[in-house]
């Protein structure tokens, strides 16, 4: 007995280690798994954040680019309007003798109604400048003199481009003008065959509005267009037009995206500046959702594990559920057509026994025996169109029995479609409606034609009847019931059938199947029936 007490004894004073083993455990198997997928996920994160920064830089950019570009391309059609213009050409050629001459020819020069409108909704105006010494000096005309010495026109001639594209701060226009930016688009009036004198033409593009066209162009991004050394405009403002351009060693901040582009042989640049949230800030930013994260995915792995499988549960469930209301809707489906086609076929029967009162009802009881076989044995609700086609000819032949020579019918189904699975008692059900409501109605002999074909791979059913027609407004109640075929629908009298018949085939085609109807009072009725191919092939109805 002492030996067993000492025994217990010492199993107490030693400390369990299972506690130990769990804690290396859960480190092991939780903790740092759960850390690594963290850092891959934030890792990502950041990566995709870069990629789609990227794509807001570069569409951002392309924005500005093809905005300046359409700017200056609107400036070079006033240039062309200008220099292509036979009459201004004349007009600076010509020699004058003085003050009145002159302003008669400027008069008729200058007076092209288009070109003011092209200017004026292009926020522009133009400038001419000619060597020719008889001109007078105003109303947009200038002697080329007067430009020598200008920095525009200096670096004009340097660049040896006959067009040329620059970003200018005026200080040349005078005292009492302040100096202001401006946008310029200059071109040389040449290739003229009587040209004795030299001709610029300048654009003199709005920078105001230039600049506020390429704010509300850039997305939200902040940017700006640069010449070789200045930033001649932003997009996040900062476009006084009385300040001198900035030099890019001036700006202050990192460029994220930058492309180069030339317009008229000038280059120019566009920079996008990187986003100050953007890579490891967005980390830095959000450090404690980071630490919290990690607090959660340690204490509580446990907790979704069980909850993800309470969730897995619960849709097993409603799985469970949706298949037994789906049988449910089947078997009471099954069990609505089943006396009807019953009390239909024996109504026939009483009718023919009440006028002829002969035992020739044996043969329409034969048939009835083959439709009641048929429409008793529901082992599976998918039939093929060859077996269908046995009930419809069975159908009909009670029919033709029932109404002589009012009734004839033909069916035509094609080879390849004979193998096609469709649901059981669809196609008769058709048949029957045309019977009831197409011929029985109409006191000169009808036909009744049934066709099985495939149209572009689909299945195509049609059951046509040249019997009493259906008015128009009672075509349109019977589409919208096929099309919108329910069990609710069902609940409602009238032609259940038909209903009956649709709903099963949306069941079996997932609603893709489509319907048309047709008809014209006293010529007949057509309904169409088409399956899709890709329903032709799968699941319950397959060639």
């Amino acid at each position: 007995m002492d030996r067993i007490r000492k025994w217990i004894a010492s199993r107490k004073s030693k400390p369990a280690a299972w506690p130990k083993n769990m804690a290396v455990l859960y480190l092991l198997c939780i903790i740092v798994p759960l850390v690594a997928t963290d850092a891959i996920f934030f890792a990502l994160l950041i990566n995709s954040g870069r990629v789609d920064l990227e794509f807001s830089y570069e569409k951002a950019a392309g924005n500005m680019a093809f905005s300046f570009g359409n700017v200056l391309e609107k400036a070079s059609n006033i240039a062309m309007n200008i220099t292509k213009n036979d009459e201004f050409h004349d007009f600076l050629e010509k020699d004058y003798e003085g003050g009145l001459d002159f302003y008669e020819a400027y008069n008729d020069a200058t007076n092209d109604k288009f070109l003011k409108a092209l200017c004026s909704i292009n926020s522009a105006t133009y400038e001419i400048y000619t060597d020719n010494p008889t001109i007078i000096n105003g109303g947009g005309i200038y002697s080329l003199e007067r430009a020598r010495g200008l920095k525009w026109y200096e670096d004009y001639v340097a660049s040896g481009q006959e067009t040329y594209v620059r970003f200018y701060f005026d200080r040349d226009s005078g005292p009492i003008t302040k100096p202001s930016r401006k946008l310029l688009f200059i071109s040389r009036m040449g290739n003229y065959p009587r040209g004795r004198y030299e001709k610029i033409c300048r654009i003199v593009i709005d920078y105001g509005t230039f600049s506020r066209s390429m704010e509300s162009v850039a997305g939200g991004e902040d940017g700006y267009i640069a010449d070789e050394s200045r930033a001649c405009v932003f997009t996040g403002g900062y476009n006084n037009i009385y300040d001198d351009f900035t030099e890019t060693y001036d700006i202050r901040g990192h460029v994220g995206y930058s492309r180069d582009y030339v317009y008229y042989g000038t280059p120019f640049t566009i920079n996008i500046f990187e986003r100050a949230d953007s890579g490891p800030g967005v980390i830095r930013k959000n450090w404690p959702i980071f630490l919290i994260m990690l607090a959660i995915n340690a204490v509580f792995p446990i907790f979704f594990a069980k909850l993800t499988q309470t969730v897995q549960l619960g849709k097993l469930k409603e799985q469970e559920m949706d298949i037994a209301r789906q049988q449910a809707e089947l078997l009471a489906l099954h069990s609505q057509i089943n006396p009807h086609f019953l009390f239909n076929a024996l109504e026939s029967i009483r009718m023919h026994s009440v006028l002829k009162g002969e035992d020739e009802t044996a043969e329409m009881v034969e048939k009835l025996a083959v439709i009641e076989r048929k429409n008793a044995d529901w082992n599976d609700d998918n039939t093929t169109i060859e077996n269908e086609m046995d009930f419809v000819d069975a159908y009909l032949s009670l029919q033709k029995y029932r109404f002589g020579d009012r009734l004839s019918y033909e069916i035509d189904v094609d080879e390849d479609c004979k193998n096609a699975m469709i649901p059981k008692l669809t196609i008769v059900t058709f048949v029957e409606n045309a019977c009831v409501h197409g011929i029985e109605g109409k006191s000169s002999p009808g036909w009744i034609f049934v066709r099985v074909y495939r149209k572009d791979g689909n299945l195509v059913i049609e059951i046509e009847d040249t019997g009493e027609g259906i008015p128009d407004e009672d075509v349109e109640v019977l589409r919208n019931r096929m099309e919108n075929a329910s069990i609710d629908e069902l609940k409602q009298k009238g032609r259940i059938g038909v209903v009956n018949a649709c709903l099963r085939l949306k069941i079996a085609t997932e609603g893709n199947v489509r319907f048309t109807i047709e008809s014209e009072k006293g010529i007949g009725t057509t309904i169409g029936v088409m399956i899709p191919k890709e329903y032709v092939n799968e699941k319950s109805i397959t060639c």
